[in-house]
């Protein structure tokens, strides 16, 4: 059940935090990093799964 909840959290905090990143991403001198954001939402994902079948499997 805990793993369940840290999933929901990181994605919510995702949700919030991409949208706010790309609006004040020339402000904070994001430019450079924006050819990485295809990578994030992949890694973030593997690295769940990868800790949920490390949890359930425990």
């Amino acid at each position: 059940m805990n793993s369940i909840i840290i999933i929901i959290v990181l994605f919510v905090s995702l949700a919030i935090l991409v949208p706010l990143l790309e609006r004040y991403q020339h402000q904070l001198g994001l430019n450079k990093m924006m050819r990485f954001r295809k990578y994030i939402l992949p890694l973030v994902g593997v690295s769940l799964v990868v800790q949920l079948l490390y949890m359930l499997f425990r």
